[in-house]
């Protein structure tokens, strides 16, 4: 009997804007920002 050993390579921030429900990068940065606030709320977060 063979053991086989795959290596699931997780790629995180590639993801094209459609992949994730938007049309644009600006419309995921306009998202990501709230998210950002709340997470950092000592941190000054412009656009």
């Amino acid at each position: 009997m063979t053991n086989s050993v795959e290596s699931i390579v997780i790629s995180l921030g590639n993801e094209p804007a459609e992949a994730l429900g938007f049309k644009t990068e600006d419309q995921i940065e306009t998202a990501l920002i709230p998210l950002m606030a709340d997470a950092f709320p000592d941190e000054s977060i412009d656009l």
